[in-house]
């Protein structure tokens, strides 16, 4: 800013937070995600955007303690308003490893995080709306088949590909699997079928032209 002022800058933030029991460093504590969220609000105050981390876990494999580490610091982060995150996913062990099936079901958790900041939508026009739904369904009536309903329930409603919400009978039936064992499997879909797009021509063409590429 001394040599070019108004020069566009992104500033980055990784907390730091360690077991007191052992020293080693802690990316899942609820601690790393409030520090990250301090430290975006402090960067906002400064009129300056931030990258962070979020979305961490300190357990060794995708298990319960992964998904609650993981949502709390993603939350924390993206809340507390980092414009960038990374790290959020397949990260554990410490940010030490990384995990394939865990990056899947972490695609689940960014997806409600990011549902999460979108809110809930309250203007003159949609709050005109939900009345005039009332008003249309009455006492005793149901919302299921009205037009209101059925305009926003894609939208509204964030439903994640991997998560088994049906009914026991349904889980059962389906095979018992639980959600690493269906990461498992999307996985193995993801990998047999992957093919990869390419750069079009006229932007790898662009590419070359302003960087001295050797491949």
């Amino acid at each position: 800013q001394l040599v070019r002022p108004g020069t566009p800058v992104l500033t980055g933030y990784i907390p730091g937070v360690a077991d007191m029991r052992s020293g080693g460093y802690l990316g899942g504590a609820v601690e790393f995600g409030m520090m990250q969220a301090a430290a975006a609000q402090l960067a906002h105050f400064y009129g300056v955007p931030i990258y962070g981390s979020g979305g961490m876990s300190d357990s060794k494999v995708p298990d319960a303690q992964t998904g609650y580490e993981k949502m709390v610091t993603l939350l924390l982060a993206a809340m507390g308003g980092c414009n960038y995150i990374h790290h959020a996913i397949g990260m554990i062990t410490n940010m030490s490893a990384a995990s394939l099936e865990q990056a899947v079901i972490d695609d689940e958790i960014v997806g409600m995080a990011m549902r999460v900041l979108r809110g809930v939508e309250v203007t003159e026009g949609s709050v005109a709306q939900a009345v005039a739904a009332i008003q249309r369904v009455g006492p005793g009536g149901h919302y299921l088949m009205d037009d209101h309903t059925v305009r926003f329930m894609r939208s509204e409603l964030f439903y994640p590909p991997l998560a088994h919400r049906q009914n026991r009978a349904a889980w059962e039936e389906s095979g018992k699997r639980d959600a690493r064992a269906r990461a498992v499997a999307r996985v193995e879909t993801l990998l047999r079928e992957h093919e990869s797009p390419g750069l079009p021509s006229r932007v790898d063409r662009a590419i070359r032209a302003r960087f001295h590429i050797l491949l």
